[in-house]
């Protein structure tokens, strides 16, 4: 049941790319306006977030339906699908995308990591305050000027390996919430980045007349394995290893 709903989401977000990608890419004899407006919609920006809704959507009525989570936790399902679905272009070179996904991360790795501090219940306010501003400006400063150096645009962070590694992160930093909630977390995140790829291999084809699909260079780069960069295919295969133990072991 819950495999058949998100196969079903999935396919529906197929079908909502393709038919805007027709009409973006509809030839000048079309309406003019209406060529404009799909053109507006179809920002690859915009339409991966578009599809983590969908599955964050679809996620959060599996959360309610079949594992009777709480509304705050179905929040948080629903929001970690669109989490999901944009994090893959953290290896993006430039622009208000990948300034918008560290900021996010930036935001919501530290409120994650706090339970985990070995600090009890002594969390005063000058401690808090250090604690985040220094986190924001390591993780939205620091660790992003180190993944653009380490990484290229549809390199490994754009496989099905990463899409696996951020699913796993998300159950491990929200196991504390029960093993419910992590496995609908780690569902969420990986239907999203899993939404994302296949949308990307949709948009490296283009369509002749509408109808005559062609293949672009760029297909096959999403939905991949490894990339063609030995260390971080390594780092990233590497950090899969370690977290599949820790989720084992635990």
């Amino acid at each position: 049941m819950i495999g058949g709903t998100l196969f079903l989401f999935l396919i529906v977000v197929l079908v909502l790319s393709t038919l805007l990608y027709n009409f973006s890419t509809a030839s000048s004899s079309y309406n003019y306006q209406i060529i404009l407006i799909t053109q507006y919609f179809m920002a690859a920006f915009k339409t991966h977030v578009a599809g983590g809704v969908i599955v964050g959507g679809g996620c959060a009525v599996i959360a309610t339906t079949v594992f009777h989570l709480n509304p705050i936790q179905v929040v948080s399902v629903f929001i970690m699908g669109i989490v999901g679905g944009i994090l893959p272009d953290i290896d993006s070179d430039s622009g208000k995308p990948l300034a918008l996904i560290f900021e996010t991360v930036s935001v919501l790795l530290p409120v994650l990591l706090l339970d985990k501090l070995p600090l009890g219940k002594q969390l005063s306010p000058e401690f808090l305050v250090s604690y985040f501003v220094i986190s924001y400006l390591i993780i939205n400063y620091f660790l992003c000027a180190m993944i653009k150096a380490m990484t290229a645009h549809r390199g490994i962070i754009h496989s099905l390996p990463f899409t696996v590694l951020t699913a796993e992160v998300g159950y491990l930093l929200f196991l504390p919430s029960g093993d419910r909630v992590a496995t609908m977390i780690a569902l969420s995140v990986f239907c999203g980045s899993l939404a994302h790829l296949i949308l990307d291999e949709l948009h490296s084809l283009s369509f002749k007349y509408m109808i005559i699909p062609v293949v672009k260079s760029s297909f096959g780069t999403a939905i991949k394995l490894k990339s063609n960069h030995f260390f971080p295919t390594v780092t990233v295969y590497f950090l899969l290893l370690t977290v599949t133990l820790m989720i084992t072991m635990h």
